[in-house]
């Protein structure tokens, strides 16, 4: 699918505004759909994939005409096996992963966003014993091995960051099947330290292991996108008007989570087993935000770099694996609904940095 060539903000506001009066309301957007259609949707149980859960438990998919039925993962390999057979329709896959994915042939295009940073490094209190926070760096690892879950985004935001430290050589990684595995690698004594994704990393945090660093705040990575939507390209090509719609779920999902924090985790504490409290902090405090519906082309690119930089891919032309089109379009309709919404006119001036 092509990217279309959008008109800046300013100018798709002011058309919005000129075009509309007052306004759409969301119900008259949703009645476009005459037909309802069902998905399959896959997931991980993470705070990250939060749209998701709000836009079933609100009834934004429904508002859509969506009928989506949410599938279970526990890891981003398993999960594109799904799609490709027809198990699942679309789904959330790790940035990095969907890299390798699009380097190693697969016919899928990325064509929203999900997850946002979302990564804890965390290490055993003693690596930082007696030492000021202020003062806790990356070099503490020399000499530590660290458990990974595959090429998942936090493990690359680390591992390009040691390199650029010259680090690289200092410290081991130890690869696991899912954050589950690092985690209990980590609780077992079999490693030092471990990249675990939300909610792992609040689970280890409360069970008193220290959150070193986030991976959002890390130089360089800072707010770096995670999980993407992904979908078959023949599907979307086929079905343009149903993935937009879907699109659109995610997009009112985002203002919901912007707007309301407490009806947001009571959603989300229905699909991820933490207590409501520790899951508002993962949610709420350690990233700038957690989730973010926008394809976010360039942090996608800048995986890619990363990746290639690192050695775990070769040079492949990713552009033909990366589409915004479809947010385009929903996002111009949500902005047609309600153009004075600030939540949308972040989401609108969001997608003019980060499209490109």
């Amino acid at each position: 699918m092509k990217r279309k060539i959008k008109l800046t903000t300013a100018i798709l506001l002011t058309a919005i505004t000129v075009l509309t009066g007052c306004g759409k309301s969301q119900t008259d957007t949703s009645k476009q759909n005459s037909k309802t259609n069902s998905l399959n949707v896959g997931y991980l149980p993470s705070p990250g994939h939060l749209l998701y859960f709000v836009a079933q438990e609100e009834g934004y998919f429904k508002d859509e005409g969506l009928d989506v039925n949410l599938v279970l993962f526990n890891e981003n390999n398993s999960e594109l096996a799904a799609l490709e057979s027809g198990k699942i329709d679309v789904g959330a896959f790790g940035s990095s992963e969907l890299v390798t994915f699009l380097g190693d042939g697969h016919d899928i295009t990325v064509f929203g966003g999900a997850m946002i940073a979302g990564h804890g490094l965390i290490v055993k209190p003693e690596l930082v014993k007696g030492i000021p926070e202020s003062d806790w760096s990356l070099d503490l690892l020399k000499g530590k091995n660290i458990g990974v879950e595959g090429v998942d985004s936090g493990h690359i935001v680390y591992r390009s960051a040691l390199k650029k430290l010259g680090l690289e050589n200092d410290v081991e990684f130890k690869v696991f099947a899912d954050g589950a595995d690092a985690y209990n690698s980590l609780k077992s004594n079999d490693i030092d330290a471990a990249i675990l994704y939300s909610p792992y990393r609040i689970l280890a945090e409360d069970e008193g292991y220290v959150i070193l660093s986030n991976s959002g705040k890390v130089e360089g990575y800072e707010d770096h996108v995670c999980c993407r939507q992904a979908a078959l390209t023949s599907t979307l090509e086929k079905e343009p008007d149903t993935y937009t719609a879907f699109l659109r779920s995610l997009i009112r999902a985002y203002r919901f989570y912007q707007e309301n924090p407490d009806k947001t985790i009571d959603d989300l504490a229905k699909y991820v087993d933490v207590d409501k409290e520790s899951l508002k902090k993962d949610t709420y405090e350690y990233d700038s935000q957690i989730a973010n519906p926008d394809p976010d082309i360039v942090g996608m690119n800048n995986f890619y770099d990363a990746l290639l930089d690192t050695g775990f891919i070769k040079e492949f032309d990713i552009s033909a694996g990366l589409s915004s089109e479809l947010y385009d379009k929903a996002l111009e309709d949500v902005l047609k609904e309600d153009p004075d919404n600030d939540v949308y006119k972040y989401l609108a001036e969001y997608h003019e940095r980060r499209d490109k």
